[in-house]
């Protein structure tokens, strides 16, 4: 039975001292008191008065508790436009946007007209959910009401067209806006990072310093996202110190932008520093966390992550598995890789196409062609390319060109497929000395109208990135630079490097396969960095495709010769290069 004496000295039917009671459990997370009161409503019959139906609604949904939250909604009598609103609200607070448009549906059907607080919760769930055409349905609606002009529902808007992926329009409602706060520029500075477009992001940050607005951690989060995705890490730097000034350091959105900067720059031991002095760490630091390790080869500390994660209370989402399946791959945890998809299936998250994918590669790059074929086989979902790319891949390392066909078969049955899965049969074909298939791969590539990415290595000095290609002598100190490379290749042939020129995957020469391998994009960009950074500083090198596998070898053999760390990451990892050791222990 419950005692309510504890909580009230005033009468029932003074429902203001109930309402402060509900909102001081939402506030303090005090479910079991939140309950308790919700017994003290429903017997005295205070439900019936809309404002405590609102307020016990708020309550659940502060709770995490979204079911309970429609059971108060569906216990009042009276609904106005602020009981709907408050449960519109809840269900895309916590992770159901399906049903928050379900629920603004039934509103309009009841005659009841959606308002700027309705209105921001439902283009949130249009957002969440990707879907821009009902977003533009809501852009229509808040035009037809009148409401286009409220700055948190223009802010709503920005956000779920970035979040679309529609740029355009994005910028359209916010060029258009009357008024703009600090939610609306980070809204637009976030559409921007996701599409790549980050120094458009820094921009706009950069304007709205200009502009004196009072930024806020969401706003630092995204600007130190778009510095990792453009691996800027001195701005970066320059960043958190502002972040620290504003009293924004120790927030767990910035630690978890930090975390990802550091380790995109290659400085992991800053990553687990900016970590360990977070004070509340959120699930994102911790799937940040988890990510940097596995993008740094150390498989088992991903693990041991995980498993500290789970001590704190903390519950794995559909990311943080990703991340763990991802370090088994690259860490040929075969075991490991199997055991956590089963667990994530235990956990009641359904696996997407990229969990499959991490399971087919972990298996595939162990040499288990036929068992990664089955799992695609038996898989619930349609197989995409990137599940058939992991097979593919697996099949190029293995040499084994028949499946490799097989599966480039099954992903052009899917349709126009990405550049990356011709030239990765080619390179298949090519391994295998199969030439011919090879250039017929690529041919059906450039029929396409399609071209090979460029292979690129940049390196950061003093905010100045220098960019290079292979062969490239475009860059002011390609004299030195290629001069630099002769020396170290002589001391690096004394030291035993013999350079292996299979991976220059064409029916050339001896002496001209010797030659285009020399001067590889990433070769360039060490060499510049030996000429210019002192020799106590890491060479970081940062590489859009995977580093081929006489680069990986010849690296080593430079770290042995310079005593140099050299740091280069790849389209996929991170490889330390100390004393002729790699960290990814030449399974990559």
């Amino acid at each position: 039975m419950i005692d309510s004496s504890a909580f009230f000295v005033v009468p029932c039917h003074n429902y203001h001292r109930i309402v402060e009671l509900l909102l001081s459990s939402a506030r303090s997370k005090s479910t079991p008191k939140g309950l308790q009161l919700h017994g003290y409503i429903l017997k005295s019959g205070l439900f019936l008065i809309p404002l405590v139906s609102n307020n016990l609604i708020n309550f659940y949904s502060k709770s995490q508790l979204p079911l309970d939250s429609r059971r108060a909604f569906e216990d009042s009598p009276e609904k106005s436009a602020t009981t709907w609103s408050s449960i519109i609200s809840c269900f895309a607070q916590n992770e159901l946007p399906s049903m928050s448009l379900q629920f603004l549906n039934k509103m309009m059907a009841g005659n009841l007209r959606p308002d700027h607080h309705v209105l921001p919760s439902a283009t949130k769930s249009c957002g969440i959910l990707s879907r821009c055409d009902i977003g533009r349905s809501v852009h229509c609606l808040s035009m037809k009401t009148g409401y286009d002009a409220d700055v948190f529902v223009g802010s709503s808007l920005v956000d779920m067209y970035a979040k679309c992926g529609d740029i355009v329009h994005a910028r359209k409602v916010f060029d258009e806006m009357p008024e703009r706060n600090i939610v609306t520029w980070s809204g637009m500075m976030y559409g921007y990072t996701q599409i790549g477009e980050n120094e458009e992001a820094l921009w706009l940050f950069k304007q709205a310093l200009l502009e004196n607005l009072d930024v806020n951690d969401f706003s630092f989060s995204t600007v130190l996202s778009a510095c990792a995705n453009s691996t800027l890490l001195e701005l970066g730097r320059q960043i958190q110190g502002l972040c620290v000034k504003s009293s924004f350091g120790s927030s767990s959105f910035v630690g978890s932008s930090l975390v990802s900067l550091y380790s995109k720059c290659g400085v992991l031991e800053e990553a687990h520093r900016v970590f360990d002095e977070t004070p509340l760490k959120n699930l994102g630091i911790w799937n940040a966390m988890l990510k940097a390790c596995a993008q740094h080869s150390d498989a088992k500390e991903v693990i041991e992550f995980f498993k500290r994660m789970k001590l704190s209370g903390m519950k794995p989402n559909f990311i943080t598995f990703l991340n763990l399946l991802n370090a088994c791959s690259h860490g040929g945890l075969v075991e490991e890789g199997r055991y956590y998809f089963d667990l994530m299936k235990e956990s009641k998250i359904e696996p997407t196409d990229k969990h499959y994918a991490c399971l087919v590669d972990t298996l595939a790059r162990a040499g288990k062609l036929q068992e990664a074929l089955e799992v695609i086989k038996n898989m619930p979902i349609d197989p995409t390319e990137s599940v058939w790319g992991a097979l593919l891949t697996g099949c190029t390392i293995h040499k084994n060109t028949e499946l490799a066909a097989f599966a480039a078969d099954k992903v052009f049955e899917l349709g126009p497929v990405s550049s990356g899965m011709h030239i990765s049969l080619s390179n298949a074909y090519a391994a295998d000395g199969r030439f011919e298939d090879a250039a017929r791969a690529r041919k059906l590539l450039r029929d396409r109208g399609e071209k090979k990415e460029t292979g690129l290595s940049w390196v950061e000095e003093r905010n100045r990135v220098h960019t290079f290609a292979a062969g490239d002598r475009r860059h002011e100190k390609s004299k030195e630079i290629y001069e630099k490379l002769v020396e170290l290749g002589e001391e690096m042939e004394k030291a035993g490097y013999v350079a292996d020129t299979s991976f220059v995957l064409r029916e050339v020469d001896g002496d001209e396969k010797s030659q285009t391998i020399r001067y590889h994009s990433e070769r360039l960009a060490i060499a510049f960095g030996l000429i210019t950074f002192a020799k106590d500083r890491p060479i970081r090198v940062m590489k859009n495709l995977r580093v081929c596998g006489d680069c990986h070898n010849a690296i080593k053999y430079m770290s042995v010769c310079t005593g140099r760390v050299i740091i280069v990451r790849d389209n996929n990892r991170f490889h330390r290069f100390e004393d002729g050791k790699c960290s990814c222990n030449d399974y990559w």
